[in-house]
């Protein structure tokens, strides 16, 4: 296993372009949930959801980072657990007899993310099912236990004649000023069957003090909170303060997804890698809990270092805060050279992640398209 990373000054002239990114969050994201006696269902009538549960084109949402509680669990049994990455501070699969899938997450986010309408009725778009009215949401909350606490629940389906018919487990716990979402996802049948697991587990869910970067699994950390939210009215257009990037002509440009700026897929490449952007407020977390989150999500364990200059190179850019990372999975085979540039009171993170040999041929590349991006002043 390989790292590579640097530090560089900021530049005090730059301003802030995308403050209002936080927002995001309450626009798209996907949440966990659970199930007990009595809970009501909704099997809701094909449809598409409305736009305003789609999030605006190029915008993005937070990464969990340190400093702020972390949350435990006990798992049930026949769950495995999966490495968190991008939003999810836990990550589980689910496996039926028949080989039915289902999928688990744990996403915090700071701030109400949202009304329980929106949320729904984005999930319910997810299902392809249509959206609902407030007085609807009404027949379908239910009261669920959560750590201790008290969250809501929704029990929602996808069409009837929908093959496979899919089922969504979908809870929400407001507390201290973070929004807890919990959500499972799959097949209809299997995640029916789980739903006593899946309340149980919602029970077992303890919150405590920050945890430290690097902490076990079991332990994950919410982010940190970011600018007071924007109305949609307030938010920037989705490129403002885009960096004008100078792109390899062997990279062909795809459609980003939810929290991307940009996204490429190197042609010709003897295997598989994609390149991303994205642009969050802050710091992200801090350099080592990047670095730890990166890791995890290759399927490595935290580094064991705590001082980020051991790990650290220097990239060329003019008057801004910056470090990359080169990290490889040797089992796997899979490599990430991740680099985060801060100006302005915000910072975007470039990702080349595939396999070890197609990073390789493309590093110098991907590094080149970091140094030589132009940021708005």
């Amino acid at each position: 296993m390989r790292f590579v990373y640097s530090t560089i000054r900021p530049d005090p002239r730059r301003s802030p372009a995308l403050g209002a990114v936080a927002l995001v969050a309450v626009a798209w994201l996907g949440v966990t949930g659970c199930d007990r006696e009595g809970v009501r269902q909704y099997q809701a009538p094909k449809g598409t959801a409305s736009a305003a549960s789609t999030p605006p084109a190029g915008m993005m949402t937070p990464e969990p980072s340190a400093g702020v509680p972390h949350v435990k669990w006990q798992l049930p049994a026949g769950w495995q657990e999966l490495p968190a990455g991008q939003m999810r501070v836990g990550s589980f699969a689910v496996t039926g007899e028949n080989g039915q899938k289902a999928d688990v997450s744990i996403i915090p986010l700071p701030g109400l993310a949202g009304s329980d309408l929106d949320n729904v009725n984005r999930w319910l778009g997810q299902l392809g099912a249509a959206p609902i009215t407030a007085d609807e949401l009404g027949k379908l909350a239910e009261k669920v236990g959560v750590g201790g606490s008290e969250g809501q629940l929704f029990d929602l389906a996808g069409p009837a004649d929908q093959k496979p018919r899919k089922r969504m487990l979908a809870a929400i716990l407001r507390r201290e000023g973070t929004a807890w979402f919990f959500k499972m996802t799959g097949d209809d049948a299997l995640v029916t069957q789980q739903k006593p697991a899946y309340v149980s587990f919602l029970k077992t869910l303890t919150f405590g003090p920050a945890a430290a970067a690097g902490a076990p699994a079991g332990a994950a950390t919410a982010p940190a909170a970011p600018p007071p939210l924007l109305t949609p009215a307030q938010m920037p257009a989705p490129t403002a303060g885009k960096p004008a990037f100078t792109v390899p002509a062997t990279w062909k440009e795809e459609a980003p997804g939810p929290m991307q700026v940009v996204k490429y897929v190197p042609e010709g490449a003897a295997g598989k890698a994609d390149i991303t952007v994205v642009v969050l407020p802050g710091d992200g977390g801090g350099e080592l809990a990047n670095i730890n989150r990166w890791r995890r999500q290759l399927g490595l364990e935290p580094t064991t270092e705590t001082d980020p200059a051991k790990l650290a190179t220097a990239l060329k850019i003019e008057g801004a805060q910056g470090y990359l990372v080169d990290i490889t999975n040797d089992a796997s085979q899979r490599r990430m050279i991740a680099a985060a540039v801060t100006r302005g009171g915000q910072t975007w993170f470039y990702k080349l992640t595939g396999e070890t040999a197609v990073a390789e041929k493309e590093k110098a590349a991907f590094i080149q398209f970091v140094e030589t991006a132009k940021y708005a002043l």
